[in-house]
């Protein structure tokens, strides 16, 4: 059921280092109906409807909660500043079950029937590029997706790319590994595009750079037992394991592993994020090394407000990451392309997204007006015992190179 959410303060509860556990055991954390935008229709004014696509449910659900708040938090600070056009926004939420079918079915419901400007959300490559072909496409409705991505497998003028995509993260980061632990690497990745096409993608930077994948192996969605593949990995004896892998299979696999025992070889991903890391006893996370656009702990001026306000409003220790923020700059980039194009008229709105910057928590972003896809930062930090990250390179704002052409 559709939640039109204009005041999320207070009754959605927050993703929180306590209650990490529990969504990661595959529990829902549902929002509720907030204050309705019947309050302004009786004022006589006209709102502006935003469309939200979230993991609530499925295997993606550890991320759906956090990143729905996020667009929330994005929603509620730019009602409080006066809307957009002098209109309030309404942010409608549906669950896409992390389902292919699902995100179609909701995505043309947001479109068709609820009217929705735009459209926000979802992690899984899969799901994503179901709602890009087969509902922002279609209908001519622009989709925001701030999750990093293998790139590629979705392109066109209503897609417009907020994750980073495999130079962004991959580039700086594989010689950086190689540097630090040695030239072997092994990928374990679960069968669909983003694995995929991101472990090819290193492949051909190892060999580019004088490493070598001394492994790859691609696994269902499902899997649960991980010892025979860690057995191999073993046997291998790479410098660094490298894994592809969503969800809570990510935290099974990963305490499998260390069970096992790898002295000597380094964990290191991009998926290893303040949403993963309570997942894991001190001594497991210490180490793990990270390519991200963004961390709670990025000191600057804006990002300490956005993470001041996120507590404020979902709990002292709630917890966000890079696909949250990336959400939340999202909404924000796609006001900046309203106002540029001083009309609401999709057409003019998707127009104006060319050259747009936005001084975000992560630093300031761009869009690309030939592909779409924004120019993000890019850094490289290691997990401490604590949970927290230290941040070991920060190369600045990078652009997205793609073939996709809007």
């Amino acid at each position: 059921m559709a939640k039109e959410q204009r005041n999320m303060g207070g009754i959605l509860g927050g993703v929180t280092r306590r209650r990490f556990g529990k969504i990661a055991g595959g529990a829902v954390i549902g929002g509720a109906v907030m204050g309705g935008p019947w309050i302004i229709k009786a004022r006589g004014e006209e709102t502006i409807k935003l469309g939200g696509l979230f993991h609530m449910t499925g295997d993606g659900s550890i991320w759906g909660p956090m990143m729905e708040q996020c667009m929330g938090l994005a929603v509620d600070q730019i009602n409080a500043d006066g809307g957009v056009m002098g209109r309030q926004l309404v942010m409608i939420s549906e669950d896409d079950a992390t389902s292919t079918d699902v995100v179609v079915q909701k995505g043309t419901k947001l479109v068709q029937k609820d009217g929705v400007k735009a459209m926000f959300g979802i992690v899984y490559s899969s799901v994503r590029a179901a709602l890009a072909a087969n509902v922002a496409g279609r209908f001519k409705v622009p989709y925001f997706y701030p999750t990093y991505w293998e790139s590629q497998t979705s392109c066109g003028r209503y897609f417009i790319s907020m994750g980073a995509i495999p130079n962004q993260q991959l580039d700086f980061f594989i010689p950086f590994l190689m540097e630090k632990f040695g030239p072997n690497f092994y990928c374990v990745g679960q069968d669909y595009n983003w694995p995929q096409v991101s472990i090819a993608y290193i492949e051909g930077l190892l060999q580019q750079h004088g490493g070598k994948l001394v492994g790859k192996e691609f696994v269902p969605f499902d899997q649960s037992d991980w010892s025979s593949i860690i057995q191999r990995i073993k046997g291998a004896k790479p410098n660094v394991f490298f894994p592809f892998i969503g969800g809570n299979g990510l935290i099974a696999c990963l305490k499998q592993y260390y069970d096992f025992g790898f002295d000597g070889t380094a964990v290191a991903a991009t998926l290893m994020d303040e949403m993963y890391v309570p997942a894991f006893e001190p001594e497991l996370r210490k180490g793990m090394h990270c390519s991200v656009s963004y961390l709670m702990e990025l000191d600057n001026p804006v990002n300490k407000a956005f993470v001041a306000a996120f507590k404020k409003k979902y709990g002292a220790d709630a917890i966000l990451n890079n696909m949250g923020e990336g959400l939340y700059d999202s909404v924000h980039v796609w006001k900046l392309a309203v106002e540029k194009a001083g009309s609401l008229d999709i057409e003019k709105t998707v127009d104006a997204l060319g050259g747009i910057s936005y001084n975000a928590p992560q630093g300031e972003i761009s869009i690309d007006g030939k592909s779409n896809h924004a120019a993000l930062h890019q850094i490289i930090a290691e997990v401490r015992a604590d949970g927290g990250f230290t941040i070991l390179k920060d190369f600045g704002k990078v652009a997205a190179k793609t073939d996709c052409v809007v």
